[in-house]
């Protein structure tokens, strides 16, 4: 008798805990989740135009730090850019989001925000989404086209984006897969795979961003 009731514990307690882990999964979208992050920090591979830029999204400011490893230093204060060309100096202009894309988390939470997905379908492909429809995959060309140094088209193509997630279901790496065509020297053409890569954090802090966005705007306006 004693052997039963501890049976039907252990099975109430599996049901239960299976049930709270269903519940555990929030019915947002990754879009509202990624409304709530107040900073967040962008790491880019080698072929962007700098290595890394940090975002306060809710004070509409970036900056791409003064060390960081290439790329120009560059701040945004809402509609104000200034930008840092070494020894030629410095230059500070009214911009609309055109210029310098780069600075504006647009630029690369858009294509993910157009997928409009759920916690759901994140956690049930176990944080690991895949883009192969080329509808969607002229989203992410366009992000691509726009804030990278690759040449999208005749010198490579868009074949897939694979989207990593945290637990939180935010958005920690963004891989596009692009297919390079060179020709040989008999004529024929080789495929040669390229991976852009962008990886997201958010725990940069108030303290951490405002150091490194006073920096930079130091810098410039003093020359």
């Amino acid at each position: 008798m004693k052997r039963l009731i501890m049976l039907g514990m252990a099975v109430w307690i599996s049901f239960f805990t299976a049930a709270c882990q269903k519940d555990d999964v929030p019915s947002e979208r990754v879009n509202d989740i990624l409304k709530q992050e107040t900073y967040v920090k962008i790491k880019l591979g080698e072929n962007y135009h700098q290595a890394s830029v940090l975002f306060a999204l809710e004070e509409e400011k970036s900056v791409v730090p003064k060390d960081v490893e290439w790329g120009l230093p560059k701040y945004r204060d809402k509609n104000t850019v200034g930008v840092s060309f070494g020894e030629e100096g410095t230059e500070v202009y009214e911009t609309d989001g055109e210029m310098y894309p780069e600075l504006y988390i647009d630029s690369y939470f858009s294509s993910i925000a157009r997928l409009n997905l759920s916690a759901k379908e994140v956690k049930d492909s176990n944080y690991h989404i895949k883009i192969a429809d080329k509808t969607q995959l002229k989203w992410f060309e366009k992000e691509l086209y726009t804030i990278s140094t690759m040449v999208i088209g005749d010198e490579y193509d868009l074949s897939g984006v694979s989207i990593e997630f945290d637990k939180k279901y935010r958005p920690v790496k963004k891989i596009f897969q692009l297919k390079k065509k060179e020709n040989t020297m008999l004529g024929n053409e080789e495929d040669e795979s390229v991976n852009c890569i962008q990886e997201f954090s958010y725990d940069v802090g108030k303290m951490k961003f405002e150091r490194q966005f006073r920096r930079v705007k130091k810098m410039i306006e003093k020359n």
